[in-house]
C-alpha cells in the first residue's frame, strides 16, 4: 500500500474541484449546494418533529440535546453527500480529520475530560435546568445557585446574589452535588438551646403550637422536636418541620420570628454566654514585697556579678 501525503492530497483535491470549469462542473456544484440547503431544512424539520412527539416526555435540557444531536447528524449526512457530489475525495478529508482530532486531544486534555463528564451528567440526569443545586468544591468553597444551562463543557449557575458562575463538568463529577429542589417539599432544621432548668415538655409543646399555627408548615410529615445533646450550659434541641419547596425561604424567616415571640411570651430563656471576673486578694504569706520582687527578677544577674567579684 503506497504512502499517502494528506496535505498534498488535499491540495490536489481542491485544485481538481476549482479548475477546469464547464457546464457539467457547474451543475455538480449547484447540486451540492442544493443538497446542503435541503439537508439543513430537512434536519431542522425532523428534529423539531421529534421534539414535538417523542420529546414531550423529556425535560427541557434533554429536549435541547436531542434536538441538536438529530439536527447535526442529518445535516452532516447531507454535507458529506454534497461534498462527494462536488468531486471531493472523502477519504482525504477523513484522514485529515483523524489527525486533527488526535492533535486536539493531546492539546486539550482538560476540555476532553469536561466533555466526557458533560455526557455523563446529561445521561445521569441528577439535575436539570431550573433546579437549585449546592456544590462543595475541593478547597471547601460552597456554591449554591439555580441551574441556567447544562452544556458539554460546563454548567452555568445563577446565585441568589445574581452572580453568574461557570462550573467545569469535571468538578461536578468529582464533588458531591446537593439538588435542593429535586422534590416538592423540603425540611427546615432549626437548632435551639435552652437552660437546664427549663421544662423540656413545655418547650416541646410551645414549638409544636408554633408549627400548628403557621399555615406554610405541612401537617405531613409531622413537625418534630428532639433533644440532640447537652452543651456546657444548655440543652440542645432540633426543631424539624416541612414546607413546600417554593415557600422555603419565607417559611424559614418567619418561623424564627414566631419562635422568638413565643419564647418571650412563655418566659423560656435561651442561654447567653457570660464572662465573669473574680477579684481575689493575694495571700499575705505568699505575697512578695517590691524589694523581694526586684531581687527575684534579677537573681541571675546578681549571681553573675558575685562570681566576678570573687575572681577579682
Amino acid at each position: 500500500m503506497p504512502d499517502s501525503n494528506i496535505p498534498k492530497d488535499l491540495a490536489d483535491t481542491f485544485k481538481g474541484v476549482f479548475t477546469n470549469f464547464n457546464t457539467d462542473r457547474l451543475s455538480e456544484l449547484l447540486v451540492a449546494l442544493i443538497l446542503c440547503v435541503v439537508g439543513f431544512f430537512l434536519a431542522r424539520l425532523i428534529s423539531n418533529a421529534f421534539i414535538r412527539t417523542i420529546g414531550v416526555r423529556f425535560n427541557a435540557h434533554q429536549r435541547l440535546v436531542w434536538r441538536r444531536g438529530i439536527f447535526y447528524f442529518i445535516f452532516m449526512l447531507f454535507v458529506i453527500t454534497s461534498l462527494k457530489e462536488a468531486g471531493f475525495k472523502l477519504s482525504v478529508f477523513l484522514g485529515a480529520a483523524g489527525i486533527l482530532t488526535v492533535a486536539l486531544g493531546f492539546a486539550s486534555q482538560t476540555s476532553a475530560s469536561n466533555l466526557i463528564s458533560g455526557l455523563f451528567l446529561i445521561g445521569e440526569g441528577s439535575f436539570e435546568v431550573g433546579d437549585t443545586i449546592q456544590i462543595t468544591l475541593i478547597r471547601g468553597h460552597t456554591i449554591e445557585g439555580e441551574v441556567i444551562s447544562i452544556d458539554l463543557l460546563s454548567v452555568k449557575l445563577l446565585t441568589i446574589d445574581n452572580i453568574y458562575v461557570r462550573l467545569p463538568n469535571e468538578q461536578l463529577i468529582r464533588a458531591p452535588v446537593h439538588n435542593l429542589s429535586k422534590f416538592p417539599i423540603r425540611r427546615i432544621p432549626i437548632s435551639l438551646s435552652i437552660n437546664f432548668n427549663e421544662d423540656i415538655n413545655k418547650v416541646r409543646e410551645v414549638l409544636l403550637d408554633v408549627a400548628d399555627d403557621y399555615p406554610l408548615v405541612l401537617a405531613d410529615p409531622k413537625p418534630r422536636v428532639t433533644v440532640t445533646a447537652f452543651g456546657e450550659s444548655s440543652i440542645e434541641l432540633l426543631f424539624a418541620l416541612w414546607c413546600k419547596q417554593d415557600n422555603f425561604l419565607r417559611a424559614k424567616d418567619e418561623i424564627h420570628e414566631m419562635i422568638r415571640n413565643r419564647f418571650v411570651e412563655n418566659q423560656i430563656e435561651i442561654p447567653v454566654p457570660k464572662i465573669g471576673f473574680v477579684d481575689r486578694p493575694p495571700s499575705q504569706q505568699n505575697a512578695l514585697e517590691n524589694e523581694n520582687l526586684d531581687v527575684y527578677a534579677h537573681a541571675q544577674e546578681l549571681k553573675h556579678e558575685q562570681q566576678q567579684n570573687k575572681h577579682l
